[in-house]
């Protein structure tokens, strides 16, 4: 495995933090699954229809480099593997972004695997990501992994405030999502209120919903 020209990139938190692999992963695997819903006919007959596209999932295989390593970019790949179990423990999603590929959405790290070699710094990685859709449930109808048709909880009838007050550690993503069920809808609020850094978010800051 080498450097490579190929970049994967993965950021957290509206881009607070963010981590490029140093080196090119050695395989990394795309799947794309078609959602299907099974019914049995009178006759006994089993049937599939197609009921949309499945969440995507990638794998990713690499190694973080050691300080001793050609490859080595100044960040200890504890550190990194650090920031991915971090990550993956917070259940938040994380965007994903692989250049030379059309993989530039949020994604949820469903399986961190860690592996090392007596005698050798770096540190061998390898990532499951499944793709994370911002949705809302309420009032909507749902099929469970059995088939069965379920109603989810009425919708919430409370109405929307009009404003939010920023407290500590919050972001604009994390506002999004609270209000809007939309992370990505950070720079509509944010240009709403005049944010120009969204990495700067004054505590006690009123904003306009």
């Amino acid at each position: 495995m080498g450097a490579g020209t190929r970049t994967v990139l993965i950021w957290f938190n509206n881009d607070e933090e963010r981590l490029t692999f140093a080196v090119n992963p050695g395989s990394m695997t795309f799947s794309r699954p078609q959602a299907s819903r099974e019914f049995v006919t009178v006759g006994g007959e089993h049937i599939h229809v197609a009921a949309g596209r499945g969440l995507m999932s990638v794998g990713i295989s690499t190694f973080l480099p050691g300080e001793g390593s050609r490859f080595y970019r100044g960040i200890h790949p504890l550190s990194a593997l650090g920031m991915l179990k971090r990550w993956q423990e917070s259940g938040r999603p994380v965007r994903l972004i692989i250049s030379d590929t059309d993989i530039n959405d949020a994604f949820l790290i469903t399986e961190l695997k860690q592996g090392i070699s007596e005698g050798d710094e770096d540190v061998q990685v390898g990532l499951t990501l499944k793709e994370y859709k911002f949705v809302k449930l309420e009032g909507a109808a749902v099929v469970s992994d059995s088939g069965v048709s379920q109603l989810a909880s009425r919708a919430d009838e409370r109405q929307m405030p009009r404003s939010h007050t920023v407290q500590k550690g919050e972001t604009l993503w994390g506002i999004a999502t609270r209000y809007y069920g939309d992370g990505t809808k950070w720079k509509e609020l944010a240009d709403r209120n005049g944010v120009a850094d969204p990495r700067q978010l004054p505590i006690g800051k009123v904003l306009s919903l």
